[in-house]
């Protein structure tokens, strides 16, 4: 009785220690378990994120506001703080730690392990008395009921120490990856930030002078308003007065808007908080539109050369496909059986054993044989993926080659555009000041002044607007070759270090004041740094430089008949055919327009459309073929896009006129209106071989 009082205390016992660790497991089961927020809390939550955010997106404190921001400024501030670059940082310092687990995975495996036991039962066995063929009674042991061993085993897997090694070249290539990926996103970073700033600074520049002539307008508007009291004008003179002011406040409100939506995105670039105070730097445009280069001076394969060589997207796609490679190693090592090699010390506290510590050491092999059917698939799958990753990158410079030419075309239309632009804002300025002084000369009245100071604001916002385009497009041609913005060089965009001849000359000095008049009204500043001082970065009246020696164009369409007629008959230049024109002899003709340059070049040229027109004419035919060409309504009906060429042969006058730099449904235009008109042409594509 007394011993199963004994037995049955041990099970108490026991059975309470049993309990006590099943409460304590659901103890640390229950505080390990996600808990879930209610509405209040996930609203205070909410709340102190807020304001860590808010805090966090404060610029830093080395960032001096009381000083205008340059654009050299800005793009530092943006590369630094922008979110996404920040992201796209964070993400290249993830795979650097990816790529060292990995290369750490290569170790060997040191295993420490450790075993606490007890039984309620010694493990007793009988034991075989094989003289007498029966089972005895046997009263040794030789594990007790409580034990403890360790162990420290030291293994090394032959295939796992290869793919480990292999894996970890292919994530320190994806760690390059990024790193391209993340330069790539700065470039673009940069180019929108420099658009965002240029249009801030531009809008700025026109709300100054939108006000300055706002200010002008309201004291005609006095005046008028004194001349209608006093009986000299009409009512209805103050009324129109009164509306173009209208009109003008509407102005200044939506330069308001664009300007407040720009400096928001700027902000977002810069990645500050959208009520953070700053002022912008607006240095003079004049000397930054003047060292951009000319459309003529680019060279379409040194920028393809360059981009081809600098691009970071192409950078990617050669360790996308070195990556592939890399899988393509790993797959082949799976093919192979594992060889394991091992080493260990053991340790067992039981006192009956002879030793308690003990070494061991061996080796093993294993391999899965029925892996081998879909590890070989994997292979196959793996080559493919090396061969769409080469295809990808040959994609991918097919693209790179296109954004480089559309950035060059686009690039010699913002100059276009910029240029005839310029040119309105000069006919503008020019017509206002004849209606001033028209005015003084009591010719023409006050109302009428006003109007052409209207006329003359909206060709200047105009213009500007243009000339901010025209920079844009610039970073643009700069980014789509693989640079920065800011460290464009001109140079390179050149294709060798020859700058001269592609800005307009700077020796008339610093930037010119607007006119003394514009600011009668007080505005408070004395120089539009917008304005261009009314100078084209490209000339005023420049034509296209002289062709190569000879027209050996050939292909459809007629040579004109004898006798100064204009005929009806024209086409398309192709590949083979009859002469267009009857120049073979190239020592005597004469270009009008060979001394001067062109808006454009080959680089974009390639990309646009020709319209030929040619005849033989009497005396006095040029005058009259030319004559006949300006009163057709084109695009650019002048020398920049016209290039007339005589030649005298055996005494008659030979007449040919090219109009260049058209588009594909310009050119078919163009040649609807000269057939109509009875007039022969010939189209040439870019495609032509008399191109």
């Amino acid at each position: 009785m007394l011993e199963m009082r004994k037995g049955s205390g041990r099970s108490t016992s026991w059975s309470a220690l049993t309990k006590f660790f099943w409460v304590a497991f659901i103890f640390l089961f229950i505080g390990g378990c996600t808990k879930i927020l209610n509405d209040a809390e996930m609203a205070d939550q909410r709340e102190q994120q807020a304001k860590t955010d808010l805090e966090l997106l404060k610029p830093p404190m080395d960032i001096n506001f009381e000083q205008p921001l340059t654009l050299e400024d800005v793009i530092s501030i943006g590369l630094r703080n922008n979110l996404e670059v920040r992201i796209a940082k964070l993400d290249e310092e993830i795979a650097d730690k990816e790529t060292l687990a990995k290369r750490l995975q290569m170790l060997p495996g040191l295993v420490a392990d450790a075993r606490f036991e007890y039984r309620d039962k010694l493990r007793k066995s009988d034991v075989y008395n094989w003289r007498l063929d029966q089972d005895q009674k046997d009263y040794t042991v030789s594990e007790l009921k409580d034990s403890f061993r360790a162990n420290l085993t030291l293994t090394w897997n032959v295939l796992d120490t290869a793919l480990a090694y292999v894996r970890s070249g292919a994530s320190e290539m994806r760690e390059q990856f990024l790193e391209q990926k993340r330069v790539r996103q700065a470039q673009q970073l940069a180019l929108d930030i420099v658009g965002a700033y240029w249009q801030a600074a531009a809008l700025e520049d026109a709300l100054d002078y939108v006000h300055s002539v706002e200010k002008r307008l309201k004291i005609v508007k006095g005046r008028i308003d004194s001349a209608v009291a006093s009986g000299d004008l009409d009512r209805m003179d103050a009324a129109e007065a009164e509306l173009r002011l209208k009109e003008l406040e509407l102005t200044v409100r939506q330069l308001q808007a664009n300007l407040s939506s720009a400096r928001l995105e700027l902000s977002q670039l810069m990645g500050f908080n959208q009520n953070v105070q700053y002022t912008l730097a607006r240095p003079p445009i004049k000397p930054i539109v003047a060292a951009l280069p000319h459309t003529k001076e680019l060279d379409i394969d040194s920028l393809e050369e360059y981009a081809l060589v600098h691009r970071p997207e192409l950078y990617q796609r050669d360790i996308q496909v070195l990556i592939q490679k890399e899988e393509t190693k790993a797959a082949i090592l799976n093919l192979f059986p594992g060889l394991n090699f091992f080493a260990a010390s053991h340790y067992d506290d039981n006192r009956l054993l002879y030793a308690n510590t003990w070494n061991s050491v061996g080796a093993g092999v294993s391999w899965n044989l029925l892996d081998l059917p879909s590890n070989i698939a994997r292979l196959q799958g793996t080559k493919k993926t090396v061969n769409m990753a080469e295809v990808e990158r040959l994609m991918m410079t097919v693209g790179v080659i296109t954004q480089v030419h559309i950035s060059l075309l686009d690039y010699a239309i913002k100059v276009d555009r910029f240029r005839l632009l310029e040119e309105t804002f000069q006919l503008a300025e020019n017509l206002l000041d004849m209606a001033k002084a028209k005015n003084s000369a009591g010719r023409l009245p006050e109302l009428a002044v006003t109007q052409r100071y209207l006329e003359e604001m909206a060709a200047k916002l105009r213009r500007d607007e243009a000339v901010v385009d025209m920079m844009v497009a610039h970073k643009r041609l700069c980014v789509s070759i693989g640079m920065f913005p800011q460290d464009c060089d001109t140079s390179i965009l050149l294709g060798s270090g020859d700058v001269s001849g592609v800005g307009y000359d700077l020796a008339s000095g610093e930037l010119a004041n607007m006119a003394a008049d514009n600011y009668a009204a007080g505005s408070g500043s004395e120089i539009d740094t917008m304005d261009l001082g009314g100078a084209s970065p490209y000339g005023s009246g420049s034509g296209y430089p002289a062709e190569d020696a000879g027209f050996t164009d050939a292909g459809a369409g007629t040579v004109p008949p004898a006798g100064g007629g204009v005929g009806g008959t024209g086409g398309v230049a192709g590949g083979t055919g009859g002469a267009v024109d009857p120049w073979s002899d190239t020592s005597t003709y004469e270009d009008d327009y060979s001394a001067s340059r062109g808006w454009s070049n080959a680089a974009s040229d390639r990309f646009l459309w020709k319209v030929q027109m040619g005849s033989f004419t009497k005396a006095g035919g040029p005058a009259k073929r030319i004559d006949q060409i300006k009163d057709l309504e084109l695009r650019l009906a002048d020398n920049r896009d016209a290039r007339v060429s005589t030649k005298n042969l055996n005494g008659k006058l030979y007449n040919r006129v090219r109009l260049m730099g058209l588009t594909e449904p310009e050119a078919k235009q163009l040649a609807q209106n000269l057939k109509q008109n009875g007039m022969e042409y010939w189209v040439i594509p870019p495609t032509s071989n008399h191109w």
